[in-house]
């Protein structure tokens, strides 16, 4: 399981995220999307 907690990421004084929380369990499946210079590789 991966655990991610109140996390925000900033880069050149942007704000990309703010107060992320979620949990991803053994048997989820996901994916990140969003527009290029979203922050998905980042994360």
């Amino acid at each position: 399981m991966i655990s991610v907690d109140s996390v925000t990421v900033e880069f050149s004084g942007s704000t990309l995220f703010s107060n992320i929380t979620f949990n991803i369990n053994d048997t989820d499946r996901i994916a990140l999307m969003g527009k290029n210079g979203a922050g998905k590789s980042t994360l």
